[in-house]
């Protein structure tokens, strides 16, 4: 869950197979659902609030380069995520990878058999004004005292 509180940013995503860039413009949410390749990215003065769900002790996530604008995968590096705090050493790992300096994989370093399988099925939606869904579904929530954000919404 991405929302922007202040200023705008850019959540690149692998789309049905295909990158693309969503803009997060500030007031505005976003629900990424798992299985979803993506980069978060925000410029300095901003500040956006990621709500991450809660991964069994067996999930595994993936830190993902890929060759220059291409979907072919440079470098992966597969991981169990309990802080995010921790992708530093990750990243630094990569800069310093025989494939970062080359700008070619390495071979064998690829998993074929990923622990995760991609969604490439699922359309992303685009985000919205928060204030504006609050506005719009006011009625609703006054009387039932909630109503889903997103509703429908299957993470898996």
């Amino acid at each position: 869950f991405f929302y922007m509180m202040k200023g705008d940013m850019r959540l690149v995503v692998a789309e049905r197979g295909q990158f693309r860039d969503i803009r997060i413009r500030e007031g505005e949410v976003f629900l990424l659902p798992a299985r979803i390749p993506h980069s978060p990215q925000r410029i300095s003065d901003t500040l956006g609030l990621v709500i991450e769900r809660e991964r069994s002790s067996q999930e595994l996530d993936c830190l993902r380069y890929y060759v220059d604008d291409s979907d072919e995968i440079l470098y992966e590096k597969w991981f169990h995520c309990e802080n995010l705090e921790k992708l530093g050493p990750l990243i630094k790992e990569y800069f310093n990878s025989e494939a970062y300096k080359t700008g070619k994989p390495i071979p064998g370093s690829i998993l074929e058999n990923k622990p995760i399988k991609q969604d490439f099925e699922r359309n992303l939606g685009e985000p919205f004004s928060l204030q504006d869904w609050l506005n719009h579904h006011k009625e609703v929530i006054d009387i039932n005292g909630k109503k889903e954000l997103f509703e429908g919404f299957v993470s898996r």
